[in-house]
């Protein structure tokens, strides 16, 4: 027998089982494989394992982290694209896509605030003016005072 007859005669007695089981399995009506699975209906609610509920609103009391929390805040409403934001869409115009001002007294871990403030600040970006920066006011004043020396 050569190498090429034994690995036909394996292949062939591999396919031949996996096609009995799978008859096997068809005729059983294929429960032992997913009778530990629930189904659920669609657009039924599972009344067996409700929600899990919310975590209370926590707010913060720490008086240091809500004065850092305010000169952030401030930090960014005192900036040509919020003010440019403020002008340009009206209060009752604004969508959750619109920079939304963090809220200081809930509670959250220093990182998560960070993030808040960074993603509020990018967002208030869009509304800077186009064709100069900030940055490049730095610049120009750096350029007159190396000249003036």
């Amino acid at each position: 027998m050569s190498n090429t007859d034994i690995k036909r005669s394996w292949s062939g007695e591999v396919t031949q089982t996996l096609e009995q089981s799978s008859k096997r399995n068809i005729k059983k009506g294929s429960n032992e494989d997913i009778s530990h699975r629930k189904k659920l209906k669609p657009n039924t609610e599972n009344k067996a394992s409700p929600k899990p509920q919310r975590k209370p609103l926590e707010l913060e009391t720490d008086l240091t982290v809500l004065q850092r929390r305010q000169k952030q805040i401030d930090y960014g409403k005192n900036t040509v694209g919020y003010h440019n934001y403020i002008q340009q869409v009206p209060v009752d115009q604004r969508t959750k896509d619109h920079p939304k001002t963090p809220e200081k007294y809930t509670k959250y871990s220093r990182r998560s605030w960070d993030t808040l403030i960074k993603m509020w600040r990018k967002k208030l970006h869009e509304y800077d003016p186009k064709g100069k920066n900030e940055d490049d006011d730095d610049e120009d004043s750096d350029k007159q005072e190396k000249h003036s020396d």
